[in-house]
């Protein structure tokens, strides 16, 4: 039969002195993640590394009041931290990959009739939210296909690859947008 070990909680009054002691560890941990003092993110990193620590003191399995367990905390809590410091900046790094910026060369739409505005900015805003699931590449066809209505050979030239590139940009597009017209209808 196993004994249930007791599980240590960061109680409020221990708070202060727990991170008066210990809050060293996270900032050598961002130094050693390459976090400036200057980074626009650098105080939520501070939390995040706190948290781990806080983490790291509630799972730390020997009792911190022996000194060599105290020493052996310090390498456990620094590990702990530095690796969730870590996976959040993987985590950020994939949401602004997911994020597309607009491409430099677009051109908004320029309306000439103004007696149809309230559709073309329905359009405008639906050609938008369209051109944020495709690639760049995806979206400098579309926009030289629906905006500059220029043909597949005409695109070719300007691009300066073949037809059948230019062919398979459009069966990506097509495709893409089959999947973000099933996205909006749920």
């Amino acid at each position: 039969m196993k004994t249930q070990e007791k599980k240590r909680y960061l109680t409020e009054e221990m708070a202060a002195d727990f991170f008066f002691v210990h809050d060293a560890i996270v900032y050598g941990a961002l130094k050693k993640c390459q976090i400036p003092y200057n980074h626009p993110d650098y105080e939520d990193y501070v939390q995040i590394g706190r948290l781990k620590l806080v983490e790291a003191y509630e799972a730390f399995p020997k009792d911190l009041l022996e000194e060599e367990a105290f020493y052996q905390f310090t390498g456990y809590a620094f590990q702990k931290v530095k690796w969730g410091v870590l996976d959040e900046i993987r985590i950020m790094v994939r949401r602004a990959e997911r994020e597309m910026p607009m491409p430099e060369d677009f051109e908004p739409m320029v309306v000439e009739d103004r007696s149809g505005v309230d559709e073309d900015v329905l359009m405008r805003d639906v050609y938008q939210s369209m051109l944020s699931c495709l690639t760049e590449v995806e979206q400098t066809y579309l926009n030289d296909a629906v905006i500059h209505q220029l043909s597949v050979t005409d695109i070719a030239k300007k691009r300066g690859v073949s037809r059948k590139t230019v062919y398979a940009w459009r069966q990506r597009v097509a495709e893409r947008l089959v999947q973000y017209k099933t996205v909006l209808k749920n």
